[in-house]
Formats: structure tokens, C-alpha cells, sequence
């Protein structure tokens, strides 16, 4: 895994009773997706301090000093064929011999070695640069784009968490309402069978809660697997992927009810939406890159002052002739200008790279306005699907309670003697239905609401008159009391 830090894993007692508050939080403290933008977001307010920083003069030393070695090779009378000594005899009146001239003079080359010191001081300062303000105002709107990625990624995420932790009540609730069916589907084949024996019942009344039975078993089985998939993708929002024991603190039950108008949603939506302040962000980003790409065709005026100092120590080795003894010596040389630059002419390169992104921002408007109008279609969906739902569940919770009365009183007459195994059978899988209809009905209401938190920024209220009208229908599901003393009852 490299150099990768890991996040310690979460103590188990947290898992096993966890709560949606507590698991939005850890996923927003420990999802590697948030953290990622939360340092992109960092980095652009780094890359905006970077061009507030060309407001400042650059300041630059350079230093180099060291041994400097030359040979020098000479191109004069005789250097390359001999000396000819004639040429001095204008000079000497020819009174002079050869061993009497200078050595230096029939040298071929020359050479030797110095110690030097270079050292320049630069100080450049732009006191007009056109791309400047430009360049710093793109840097914000920038900045402003990062907070948004990580604003969104923090809602995007909160909001995943929260579905899935739904997910993970209704496959639970799945399962415990899955066992307590086929529990009662056992014990109904149990009372077939025996009515078989006593001669009242057949083969096919047999295999017709078998049936029944199988149903509700796959069914079972299919929650089960629901359950370990919203498992793992819980713990992999929790960026805890080992985990295997997630429990929920709290059952399946309604969140809660809207309590605000639609008018309302949509205004404070159009608000809280930052998807349609990084659009818009891009918007200026893309004119003020414009402005950016035409300030090449503007001056730029920089006061440019440099200082030049070369110290030579002197010649460890010298050839001849020794003109310099020591060869000691210092050189100051300093400028202080004023520069201005200025592009007259590049093919146009520059302007059209202006219309693209003039292009880019009219291209980004328009992004914008579609999210206006995606954000106002999406509050619509979810408002209606938390109002509609509302209503949904309490039908549904209705049709629980009426199918488990039914299924009692059928079994009660069946075991009396009344009625057939296909009027159990047909008790039995409306009641499967029921139940799968309300787990379907109340998780989908649940989703609607924090769907539409996320989408409009506002959220769902307490409701204890839906919690007190939908009640705890799946607790009435099981009929093993029923079904026992029924089955006791025709054993006698």
C-alpha cells in the first residue's frame, strides 16, 4: 500500500449500534473522496496567495567562485615554423644576439590559473503587468470552485450515508419480517400435513403450502444477501471496508414529515445549490482568462536593477611573462532600468485564444442556467415523492395490519374445518405482498426526505402523529401463538 496512512478502523460497539447521525458524521471525517477535495481546496488558496505574490519584487543572488585554468596558444612570427629572428633586428640594429632576447618570446603558448569570484544581485519589481489583476480575480473565482467540489462532496456524501443506512434498515427489516413468514409458513404446513392424516386435506393442499413456503424462503434468502451488499457499501462510505458487523440503532420507521411549501423548497434551494455557484464561478473564470490572454497585446513595465561584482584573488600558476604579480583585482558593475515589453505582433494566437474562452464562459452560462432548471425539476421529484409517500405508507401500513387479520382468521377457519388451503394460501402471499409493499413504500419515503434535505438544504421535522398512525405493523406478522394452538387443537 506504499506510504498510504491508515485510517484505524471503528470501534466495534460504535458499528453495532449505529445511529444515521453518527454515521453521516464518520463518513464526513473519514471518506478519503471529502478529504481529497478539502486539500484540492487548500491548494487553490496556496495557487491564490502564488499570484498575489507577482505584486512583490523578485530578489536573486548569485554566487560562483573557483579556480580558473587557460592555455593560451599564440599566433606570431615563428610560432608555428621557428622564430625568425629578423624581425627583432629593425629593433636591436642587429647588435643584439638571439640568447639576449626575452624567452618569453619563443614561447608557443601560455599558461595559468586564477582564483575568481562572481557575484550578481538581481532585484526585478513589475510595476504594471496587465495580466496581474486578471490572473488574481481568476485565482478567486478558482478558490471559490474548489470550496464548492468540497462542499458538494461533503452534502453528496452525507446524503449517500444516509441512503444507505435506509438500505440497511429495509433488508433488515426484510429479514425479520422474512423469518417471522416463514415461521408461519412451517407451521401452516405443519396443519395442512396433519389435516392430511386426519383425512381432510390432500396432496395438493400439501404442496400448495410447500409452495408457499419455498416463496417466502428464497425471499429470505434474497434479504439476506441484500443485507451484506448495504453492509459493505455503508462501511465502504465509512471508509471502514473490513467491517462486517453494521447494525442500525434504530428499526425501519418514518423519518419524519415536510413541513415546508414547495414555493419554499425551490427558493432555498436555488440558494443552498452550490453546483450552480461553480457554474457560474466557471462563467468568470473563462472572461477573465480573456482578459488574461489579450494583455499580451498591453505593456509591461518592470524596473529591472542588477549588481555585478568580480573579485579576482590572484595566480596560483603563471607562465611567462609575469606581467601581473599579484593579479589582485576588483570589478562593480551596476544597472538600474527601466523595461518595458511589449508583443506587437503573433499571428492573432493571442485573440483567439481570447474567443475560446469567451466560448468557454457563454458555454458555462448556459451549464448554469440547466442547473438552475435541474435543481428546481429535482426538488419537484423528491417534494412530490415525500408528500405522495407520506400517504403511501399509511396505506400500506393499513393493508400489513388488515393482511395479518385476515391470515389469522383464515387459519382459525381452515383449522375448523372452514374454508380450503387455497384461501390460506391466498392469505398467506397477500400478506407477503403487504409486507414487502410497506418496507418498499416506507423506505422509498424515508429516501424522499433526505433526498430533498440535500437537494433544497432544508429538512424533514419530526412527525409523532405519522408514528403514532403507521404504528408497528410488522409486529403483528407473526402468528406462531395462532398457529400453535391450532395446530394443538386438530392434533387433539
Amino acid at each position: 500500500m506504499g506510504d498510504t496512512p491508515l485510517v484505524p478502523p471503528i470501534p466495534p460497539a460504535t458499528l453495532q449500534r449505529l445511529d444515521m447521525d453518527t454515521a453521516v458524521q464518520l463518513a464526513q471525517e473519514r471518506n478519503p473522496i471529502i478529504q481529497e477535495k478539502y486539500q484540492s481546496f487548500r491548494a487553490s488558496q496556496d495557487e491564490l496567495g502564488s499570484d498575489f505574490a507577482t505584486w512583490w519584487p523578485t530578489i536573486s543572488f548569485d554566487f560562483n567562485f573557483g579556480n580558473y585554468n587557460q592555455n593560451s596558444y599564440y599566433n606570431y612570427a615563428g610560432a608555428n615554423s621557428g622564430i625568425d629572428t629578423s624581425i627583432y633586428s629593425d629593433y636591436t640594429g642587429g647588435s643584439t644576439s638571439l640568447s639576449d632576447l626575452p624567452s618569453y618570446l619563443f614561447a608557443r603558448d601560455y599558461t595559468s590559473s586564477y582564483l575568481q569570484g562572481v557575484q550578481t544581485l538581481d532585484v526585478n519589481w513589475k510595476l504594471y503587468d496587465p495580466a496581474r489583476g486578471p490572473q488574481i480575480w481568476k485565482g478567486k473565482y478558482l478558490v471559490k470552485e474548489a470550496g464548492s467540489d468540497y462542499i458538494i462532496s461533503r452534502r453528496d456524501y452525507s446524503l449517500m450515508t444516509r441512503q444507505a443506512y435506509v438500505k440497511l434498515q429495509r433488508t433488515l427489516a426484510s429479514i425479520v419480517t422474512g423469518r417471522q413468514l416463514v415461521d408461519n409458513d412451517r407451521l401452516l404446513l405443519q396443519l395442512a400435513d396433519s389435516r392430511k392424516r386426519l383425512g381432510v386435506a390432500s396432496q395438493l393442499d400439501v404442496a400448495k403450502q410447500i409452495t408457499v413456503l419455498r416463496t417466502d424462503e428464497v425471499n429470505l434468502v434474497n434479504a439476506k444477501r441484500d443485507s451484506l451488499v448495504a453492509q459493505a457499501e455503508l462501511a465502504q462510505l465509512l471508509n471502514d471496508p473490513r467491517s462486517m458487523e453494521i447494525q442500525p440503532s434504530e428499526a425501519l420507521s418514518p423519518l419524519g414529515s415536510w413541513a415546508s411549501s414547495l414555493q419554499e423548497t425551490i427558493d432555498s434551494a436555488l440558494e443552498y445549490r452550490q453546483v450552480i455557484v461553480k457554474n457560474l464561478s466557471r462563467v468568470k473564470q473563462n472572461e477573465l482568462q480573456a482578459e488574461i490572454d489579450l494583455a499580451i497585446y498591453r505593456p509591461t513595465i518592470e524596473l529591472v536593477n542588477s549588481l555585478y561584482w568580480t573579485k579576482n584573488l590572484g595566480y596560483p600558476n603563471s607562465g611567462e611573462p609575469y606581467i601581473v604579480d599579484t593579479g589582485r583585482s576588483d570589478l562593480w558593475n551596476s544597472e538600474s532600468v527601466l523595461q518595458i515589453t511589449l508583443t506587437g505582433f503573433d499571428g492573432g494566437r493571442a485573440r483567439m485564444d481570447a474567443a475560446a474562452a469567451r466560448k468557454r464562459a457563454a458555454a458555462a452560462q448556459l451549464a448554469a442556467r440547466q442547473s438552475i432548471n435541474s435543481v428546481i425539476e429535482e426538488v419537484r421529484e423528491y417534494f412530490a415523492q415525500s408528500t405522495d409517500g407520506r400517504e403511501a405508507v399509511l396505506v400500506a401500513s393499513g393493508r400489513v395490519q388488515a393482511a395479518s387479520s385476515a391470515l389469522k382468521l383464515q387459519s382459525q377457519r381452515f383449522n375448523a374445518g372452514y374454508g380450503t388451503i387455497t384461501d390460506v394460501v391466498q392469505s398467506q402471499q397477500d400478506l407477503t405482498e403487504a409486507v414487502s409493499s410497506y418496507i418498499e413504500q416506507l423506505a422509498d419515503y424515508n429516501l424522499a426526505l433526505v433526498n430533498l434535505a440535500r437537494a433544497s438544504g432544508l429538512s424533514y421535522q419530526n412527525d409523532p402523529d405519522l408514528l403514532a398512525q403507521v404504528g408497528d405493523p410488522l409486529a403483528a406478522v407473526g402468528l406462531s401463538s395462532v398457529l400453535q394452538r391450532a395446530q394443538s387443537d386438530s392434533d387433539d
